[in-house]
């Protein structure tokens, strides 16, 4: 069983920086949403209600989750990441599909996710699934390490989405592909979810993705499917 452990970013004199060229300098990005993570990062984090609500008959990520995974096609063998693994619905369905000589690695900020995800993953004898402490600006994976990234209902979470983003296509082998399923911008959810699926699509490009496709969940309505490449 590989138990929980943290890949610490080295520390780096100054702030990262976008992946684009600034004239004689470098620009920081700025926090964008510095609240919305604040729960998940309280260490009275309770963990059963979170198991509840993330695998209630009225998320479109629980519900259509098999529909999901057959649109990703993950192969035996591959490796894929789990950003934003929460209590792990997505990662033990991957361990599934990758099967024992595959990897998953269930990425969260908040470390009794993780152990959580340990916890089950130890019982029920899934040897595959390692997890890992993230931050606010990387997922702390290792460079060209995997071969599919996958966040449901994370991306709008994301604190410095494009430096996130940047860290992520690093970590994607060549060819690499890169998942986004999120909630569509309505006027009920403006304050929640801070960017529109077409902003979400510049962001990612910006940080060296390539768009493919959106495709189509039957069991979305409220959310969208968003597929990259790695250039």
């Amino acid at each position: 069983m590989n138990h929980a452990f943290c890949l610490r970013a080295a520390t780096i004199a100054g702030v990262l920086a976008l992946p684009f060229a600034v004239p004689h300098a470098m620009a920081a990005e700025e926090n964008v949403a510095p609240t919305i993570n604040r729960n998940f990062k309280d260490p009275e984090l309770d963990i059963d209600r979170y198991a509840e609500s993330f695998s209630g008959e009225s998320r479109e990520v629980f519900t259509a989750r098999e529909e999901v995974i057959a649109a990703i096609g993950l192969q035996p063998g591959q490796t894929v990441a789990d950003i934003g693994a929460g209590t792990g619905i997505y990662t033990r369905l991957f361990a599934r599909e990758v099967g024992a000589e595959g990897e998953v690695l269930a990425v969260d900020i908040a470390p009794d996710f993780l152990a959580y995800i340990d916890n089950w993953a130890e019982e029920e004898g899934f040897d595959q699934i390692t997890t890992i402490l993230g931050e606010d600006q990387s997922p702390n994976l290792p460079e060209n390490s995997v071969d599919v990234i996958f966040s449901s209902d994370t991306y709008h979470h994301f604190e410095y989405p494009v430096t996130m983003v940047s860290e992520m296509h690093k970590a994607l082998r060549d060819n690499g592909v890169m998942i986004i399923v999120d909630y569509e911008r309505t006027p009920e959810r403006a304050q929640h979810v801070r960017a529109p699926k077409q902003s979400v699509i510049a962001e990612v490009e910006s940080a060296g993705f390539k768009f493919v496709v959106e495709e189509e969940i039957s069991g979305f309505t409220e959310n969208y499917f968003l597929r990259f490449e790695k250039n």
